[in-house]
């Protein structure tokens, strides 16, 4: 419970629909409405030469689990997958109890619960996050096999690590620490060495079809970012790069300590991380909405008025602006999923455009093309979205055009 209380207590003042999550949602609900079928996944941030490396596409399905629990509104649908990342306490417990002892496990349940990097990486429906989420299941699978060695165990092994691996490519180090730990550590068999491979190809395989079928394309990428390594030095990168490893280490570190950690140490542990997790979600949560003061809430509203529009005063040809977003994404998997058909990627020929941007700031000196080209224009409504941001709706004035 204490999980999803301080979570809970997080949630309505960070929760965001936007960037990365809601692009994969919308190519969910793509692959939903389609019926089809995706190999590939989200790709990394990272351009070089029009080319981006891609992760597996189970991550498109765990998403459409998620999105489908919550009947595609990403309040709920992500509400649902903290929960589900809750439950996880139960097998990282059990499976930190066999491997190393009872106190690692309370401690790692600990670290799990109230860390702030672990309260914000299950919170968002997002594919690292989803490996994090899965972590516990895969250390519970580890636990068995360590009683008891057996070709289905060492299959289930190795296709729960292609499954991981296909999540967030930082899951390599993680797996050359399991080899280490295999291979030279427990020197477990050939055949079960096997078994883990057969079951990896299996939960990496739909990368693997992606491959054959493309000629190769990560690996030629991979070849083309290494050939022009300044530019990925240069790419900022994010903390979550760490989550995953991060976890195990801590487990590495757990395992060689073991007989140094005692209730004394666990409790001292608790009382920190709860002061660290108190000011993350209580005093400062707050501000750590982005954008400022715009919120999920605020885009409904946004969206309901323009579902109003579409279907009492017959404005169909529009598209939508929004001052965080040019071609408004969130707005855009709203309009999908209630099946407003407009041309999504078109700003030079509709005739409306809805326009969301600050009270005290002007829409028209905005540099983005998606407004100023729509001029001239005439604004024919605006409504109050919040004390900061207004929506407003502008006609193209195509009589005045010469």
């Amino acid at each position: 419970m204490l999980f999803i209380t301080v979570r809970s207590l997080y949630y309505h003042n960070v929760f965001k629909f936007i960037y990365d999550q809601v692009a994969s949602s919308t190519v969910v609900l793509d692959l939903w409405k389609n019926k089809d079928i995706s190999l590939i996944g989200p790709p990394m941030s990272l351009t070089i030469n029009n080319r981006q490396i891609f992760f597996g596409g189970i991550s498109y399905y765990i998403q459409m689990v998620f999105l489908l629990i919550g009947r595609w509104d990403p309040f709920w649908s992500t509400y649902a997958f903290m929960i589900f990342s809750s439950v996880m306490i139960v097998p990282l417990y059990l499976g930190v109890k066999k491997l190393i002892n009872r106190n690692a496990a309370v401690f790692m349940t600990i670290v799990y619960t109230l860390l702030p990097f672990y309260i914000e990486g299950t919170t968002q429906l997002w594919n690292p996050y989803f490996q994090l989420a899965m972590i516990p299941g895969f250390i519970m699978l580890m636990a068995y096999f360590e009683k008891r060695q057996s070709p289905l165990l060492a299959f289930s092994l190795g296709v729960y690590i292609g499954i991981l691996f296909q999540l967030h490519y930082q899951f390599l180090i993680v797996m050359f620490g399991l080899a280490v730990y295999y291979l030279l550590v427990k020197k477990i068999s050939w055949k079960w060495s096997l078994s883990v491979i057969g079951g990896f190809i299996l939960g990496f395989g739909n990368m693997l079809l992606f491959e054959l079928r493309n000629d190769f394309y990560t690996i030629r990428t991979i070849t083309i970012f290494f050939q022009q390594t300044d530019k990925i030095t240069d790419h900022p990168q994010s903390d979550y790069y760490l989550m995953s490893i991060l976890f195990f280490g801590i487990l590495i570190v757990l395992y060689y300590l073991r007989k140094y950690i005692s209730l004394k140490i666990n409790v001292l542990l608790f009382i920190i991380l709860a002061l660290f997790a108190i000011v993350h979600t209580i005093i400062t949560g707050h501000e750590k909405n982005y954008p400022q003061n715009w919120y999920y809430e605020n885009d409904r509203k946004v969206f309901e008025i323009i579902q109003d529009n579409y279907e009492h005063k017959n404005i169909r040809n529009f598209n939508v602006f929004e001052f965080y977003s040019a071609t408004a994404a969130t707005q855009k998997y709203y309009m999908k999923l209630n099946n407003i058909d407009i041309n999504y990627d078109d700003y030079y020929n509709n005739e409306y455009l809805y326009i969301v941007y600050k009270n005290d700031i002007s829409y028209i000196d905005d540099v983005a093309y998606e407004v100023n080209t729509f001029s001239p224009s005439t604004l024919i409504n605006t409504w109050k979205i919040n004390d900061k941001y207004s929506l407003y709706l502008l006609h193209r004035d195509i009589s005045n055009e010469t």
